[in-house]
């Protein structure tokens, strides 16, 4: 669901997927190696000049691989620092090694950065999202559009051609956009709690996380501009993957013209779905 700020009365704040936030993370360990925690139907390992092996509980993945997740299907994946990285179906994210950055090459992905650990970047062939301390859902579609939705904290993304210019979403706050574009456009609010209550990547109850105090804080925030009246709700919901809008009068819109995107799968469920 889709919330309106009064204050500005022609943008309603969005909700969607992750992006990155520029960071100092001199100190942190690098994105070279992580621990499949939790495998949910068809996930792969994939690695250059090699076969792919199907994914399981406990296995260890280095750079440079790839995860790769099938239609309905789900992996979680853990790094030495807690970071926290889940991964929606028909989706393939790829450990580069390098620093701390992970490549979503298709789909959809969760990162949370626990706090004061450092910072972190996913990156696409358009844009980078820089992390610090926060949780995000990223998703992208080659040759189409990226979404970004924050969860908590803050995140900048960036034109991967023009790092100097970018825009920092906030916690409640989503892009959309497509990866062509030459602006990154403003940000619009999403209802966080309806989000929690409905995605297959994040919970408001999940205390496998480790900003779950944060993500919290985050919704509990939301709601009270909610009552304050400094948000209102409106009809407009995005159902699952892609940029279709649908009204209550069950109205569809699609957000580009040029980029005719069908809902590919859910990215909500009942809180019980959630997990891989």
């Amino acid at each position: 669901m889709f919330l309106k700020r009064l204050q500005v009365p022609f943008l309603a704040r969005f909700a969607v997927i992750g992006v990155i936030v520029f960071t100092s993370a001199l100190q942190a360990a690098k994105y070279d190696k992580a621990e499949v925690t939790r495998v949910f139907n068809d996930v792969k390992i994939l690695k250059e000049d090699t076969t792919s092996r199907a994914a399981s509980v406990g296995m260890q993945v280095n750079a440079v691989s790839s995860v790769a997740t099938g239609a309905n299907s789900r992996a979680e994946l853990r790094f030495p620092d807690k970071s926290l990285t889940r991964l929606g179906a028909n989706s393939r994210f790829t450990l580069i090694g390098q620093s701390r950055t992970l490549e979503l090459n298709k789909g959809v992905l969760l990162l949370q950065v626990p706090k004061k650990i450092g910072g972190a970047k996913v990156r696409t062939a358009a844009v980078t999202a820089a992390v610090t301390g926060t949780s995000v859902l990223f998703e992208y579609l080659p040759g189409g559009f990226v979404k970004l939705i924050v969860v908590e904290g803050s995140v900048d993304l960036f034109f991967n051609s023009k790092p100097n210019q970018f825009s920092t979403i906030k916690a409640g706050q989503m892009i959309v956009m497509q990866v062509d574009a030459k602006v990154i456009p403003q940000a619009v609010d999403v209802d966080l709690e309806l989000l929690l209550k409905t995605s297959k990547l994040i919970s408001s109850d999940d205390e496998e996380m480790p900003n779950q105090k944060e993500v919290t804080q985050a919704v509990q925030s939301q709601q009270q501009e909610l009552k304050k009246g400094d948000l209102v709700q409106t009809n407009l919901v995005i159902q699952g993957q892609g940029t279709l809008v649908q009204l209550n009068s069950n109205t569809r819109l699609n957000l580009f013209k040029t980029v005719r995107i069908v809902d590919g799968g859910r990215s909500g469920g009942s809180p019980r779905d959630q997990r891989p």
